[in-house]
């Protein structure tokens, strides 16, 4: 049967971070949306690390926040533990992270999409897609009830034929405890859309009170916490707002009460443990196919690759405040019970550790994300978005960055508008999406500050002004922030020209900041500006010359940029283009010539070819 008559503007499926973005933007946009999860009770749930941010996931958090997206705000309420990482580095590389209560993270999210407007919940399981005329059109679920929908929004994690290892056996599942979806892969398939395999892992999870805490490294949060939502031009009611109906959600006063991490190593022991039993490791006895990430390697990985390195640094973390489970960042892996119970009681503090959850491997279906347009609109099916790891992701800033790109696109499709494309020279989200799309992944991706070309644009006390004309554009953000950003922008900007022009001994007071990269004697009326605006005048002013070398560059790859290709081009047809080129060309179809140019195995000279081409007005059509 269907559900509803009437169809959703946009379905959503699935509610983990790109799932919950997805809806939410969607639904502020005023478009009808219906989100599907299969549990309803592990909505945003934190799978792995219930940690937010960090190298450059920092950037990404604070950039959906300027777009309307709820991680930020989310993890500042509920966060137990906030750190600066790169506090001694230039502020471009500077990021912040945030430990998190994991139930309360949660719940806050969950409670936050019950009482979005536009919004309604229906927990199922998707278990395929409704096409018509080569778009999706709707989505069928395990309850034998349809639902219909001008957009849908695929959101599933690692949940497509999820396949879940500890050792030789094997249970089906996204993560420990919860199902697989087995179906909805068929369904992709039978529309055109390539599916690969890729692997990710998680550590085992310890009692708290079993651990020894007296000879390991206490790490505290920063006294000054840098959280992630852009409170100053928030109102006080949107941190803890109080719906009509009395609802309060959950939350404290960010940065309060922190509760510390601590350090220990693993020990020669510990790799005697590993070595020894590598041959039980699903990774390493040919259990699983599917690629895991380079840069968050099992403990496995981490002996045979690193071989050189005595022992390896882990991290005892809270998972809460109202819980006593701790989790142990760094010791992923996929090998048996009783031998992850040898190695954890090898390692310093863990002597006597209970294990309450068993380390585990999980492989998963992904849709090779050239597969997609920038807007993360299917290639082979109409209408259908696709965002966060079912893309080749990994994280979930990632995947909520993703989750509100589709979302926000989805609703600007079904409406007849042009797609938000976000660029690389503007944002993390931009070289994410950009990355994934002309270039794809074979292994989980993960964002870096060093895949950003100009990355010292992207300081992260500035997205709101960086992508203020998005929200602007898009509806993102209410009419009051928006012209608190534009506030802010203009004290910025004033206060920029001013020590600029403002003469003191020796030239102006930016001359003077860039000789000692220090900021003093300073006048009082900018010291009483708020800290935000003081932060981005100084970066501004203190690294002005870097800054302005990189806008530069910006305005010349502009050019190639709006080179638009046609959608419709034969490249196979194209005379002085090297086969390589034209046959890659062909499958990733780039929208300019700037996005051509990034493909991999696609140089200057081929790009020469299509531009004097594209200046002949004689292009092949198929």
């Amino acid at each position: 049967m269907i559900y509803n008559q009437k169809k959703f503007e946009v379905i959503v499926c699935g509610a983990g971070h790109a799932g919950v973005e997805a809806c939410l933007a969607a639904a502020r946009m005023g478009a009808s949306t219906l989100l599907l999860t299969g549990n309803i009770d592990t909505i945003a749930q934190m799978s792995c690390n219930p940690a937010i941010g960090g190298q450059a996931k920092g950037q990404i958090v604070r950039e959906i926040d300027a777009l309307g997206g709820e991680m930020a705000i989310n993890t500042d309420v509920t966060g137990i533990q906030f750190r600066l990482l790169n506090e001694s580095k230039g502020p471009a590389v500077q990021s912040p992270r945030a430990q998190c209560d994991k139930k309360a993270y949660q719940f806050r999210l969950k409670h936050t999409l019950e009482l979005q407007p536009n919004l309604q919940i229906f927990q199922a399981t998707v278990t395929g897609l409704i096409f018509k005329d080569g778009m999706v059109v709707g989505c069928r679920t395990n309850l034998d009830i349809d639902f219909l929908g001008q957009a849908v929004v695929i959101t599933t994690g690692t949940f497509l034929r999820g396949l879940m290892h500890v050792g030789q056996n094997k249970n089906e599942g996204g993560r420990l405890g919860d199902f697989s979806a087995k179906t909805l892969s068929g369904s992709l398939q039978e529309a055109g859309i390539e599916l690969l395999r890729l692997k990710t892992g998680t550590p085992p999870r310890i009692l708290g009170r079993s651990i020894n805490f007296s000879g390991l490294q206490e790490q505290k949060g920063d006294s000054e916490p840098t959280l992630f939502a852009f409170h100053d031009t928030r109102g006080g009611e949107d941190l803890f707002h109080v719906e009509r109906n009395g609802e309060r959600r959950l939350g404290w006063q960010p940065g309060s009460e922190q509760i510390s991490c601590w350090m220990t190593y693993t020990t020669p022991d510990s790799e005697r443990i590993v070595r020894e039993n590598l041959h039980k490791s699903a990774m390493y006895s040919g259990e699983i196919v599917g690629v895991g990430p380079r840069y968050c390697p099992s403990i496995e990985d981490k002996f045979v690759r690193f071989a050189d390195k005595p022992r390896h640094l882990l991290f005892l973390e809270p998972e809460g405040r109202n819980t006593n489970e701790y989790y142990i960042n760094g010791l992923s892996t996929s090998l048996p019970f009783d031998v992850q119970l040898d190695l954890v009681h090898s390692i310093p503090g863990l002597e006597q550790a209970v294990l309450l959850r068993p380390a585990y491997a999980v492989e998963y279906d992904f849709a090779p994300p050239t597969q997609m347009f920038p807007s993360l609109e299917s290639r082979k099916v109409e209408n259908l978005f696709l965002a966060g790891q079912i893309n080749g992701t990994s994280g979930y800033e990632e995947a909520a960055a993703q989750g509100l790109v589709a979302g926000v696109n989805a609703v600007r499709k079904v409406r007849g508008e042009d797609p938000m494309i976000i660029q690389r020279h503007e944002a993390y989200i931009g070289v994410l999406i950009d990355d994934l799309v002309t270039k794809g992944t074979s292994e989980p991706y993960r964002m870096f500050t060093s895949r950003a070309e100009h990355r010292l644009l992207f300081n992260h006390g500035s997205a709101e002004v960086r992508l203020r004309h998005h929200a602007n554009e898009h509806n993102l953000l209410p009419e009051n922030r928006l012209r608190r950003i534009e506030d802010k922008v203009a004290a910025i900007a004033r206060w920029q020209t001013q020590l600029e022009t403002e003469k003191t001994k020796g030239g102006t007071r930016g001359d003077h900041l860039r000789r000692v990269q220090t900021p003093t004697d300073l006048p009082a009326e900018f010291m009483a500006q708020p800290k935000e605006v003081r932060e981005e005048v100084l970066y501004r002013v203190v690294y002005r010359g870097y800054l302005e070398r990189e806008e530069r560059q910006i305005e010349k790859l502009k050019t190639v940029e709006k080179i638009k290709l046609p959608a419709d081009l034969d490249y196979l047809k194209i005379p002085g283009l090297r086969r390589e080129s034209a046959l890659k060309l062909q499958q990733f179809r780039p929208v300019n010539l700037g996005q051509a140019g990034r493909i991999s195995g696609v140089n200057p000279a081929d790009l020469s070819v299509l531009m004097v081409l594209l200046a002949s007005d004689k292009t092949p059509q198929p």
